[in-house]
């Protein structure tokens, strides 16, 4: 009788380390976001604000530092530190709920507080993500030019300007508000162009022909802003 009911005593342990390994969190204090609208939210932060998330996402790795998660869509990565050495690491391509804490200092922090196996739908935490609407821009405002020649004429131009350009390209990877497109070469080389977005836009699949509308702002290189896609 002693055997077994140290054998029971054991077994509730075990299962009992195993459910409380992670620090339970007030979930009510975590807003559900898509990994993509949190991007959108981290760029417009104040710099200091601390803010709480909730998203549903698919395991991809693990770092000594912590986990590296796609969006359900996979356009979208998100690294979080984990702080609790007790947090059970996921399966590969294990679908969660993963709870987080965003801390800004120029860029985001993200500390991994909690995750939860049990759901794997976003309708499941109650998400409405962001949707494409159409952009309030002058399409006839953006000056044409191919890729290589604005290369050309980036680095001639002098601090702080500003101009508007539209380029017919390829869409190659998105990962966030990060869009890459490549030029169209004959050639294997071609002329990559990095952007970032301030809205959602359409799914867009790797090859795609696209007429994209941006704005280059000169810093000590120029940064390129997204600000509208013709398909």
């Amino acid at each position: 009788m002693k055997k077994f009911f140290w054998g029971f005593f054991l077994c509730f342990v075990a299962f009992s380390v195993t459910m409380c390994g992670q620090k339970k969190v007030d979930r009510s204090l975590y807003t559900a976001i898509d990994p993509f609208d949190y991007k959108l939210n981290e760029k417009k932060a104040d710099d200091g604000s601390v803010r709480k998330f909730k998203s549903v996402v698919q395991f991809w790795f693990q770092t000594d530092k912590g986990f590296t998660f796609y969006s359900l869509d996979r356009a979208t990565t998100l690294d979080l530190a984990v702080t609790n050495k007790r947090t059970p690491s996921p399966k590969p391509d294990q679908i969660a709920t993963i709870y987080y804490t965003a801390t800004k200092k120029r860029l985001d922090t993200l500390v991994l507080d909690e995750i939860d196996f049990t759901n794997t739908t976003e309708e499941g935490i109650g998400l409405e993500k962001s949707t494409p609407v159409p952009p309030e821009v002058d399409r006839a405002s953006y000056t044409e030019i191919e890729p290589f020649d604005y290369k050309i004429e980036a680095e001639n131009t002098r601090q702080n300007d500003k101009r508007k350009y539209k380029s017919t390209m390829l869409f190659s990877a998105q990962n966030g508000i990060t869009f890459y497109f490549v030029s169209e070469e004959t050639d294997e080389e071609g002329t990559l162009l990095t952007m970032r977005a301030n809205r959602r836009f359409p799914p867009l699949t790797m090859g795609q022909k696209v007429t994209v509308y941006y704005t280059a702002t000169k810093g000590i290189v120029d940064s390129l802003a997204l600000d509208d896609i013709q398909f």
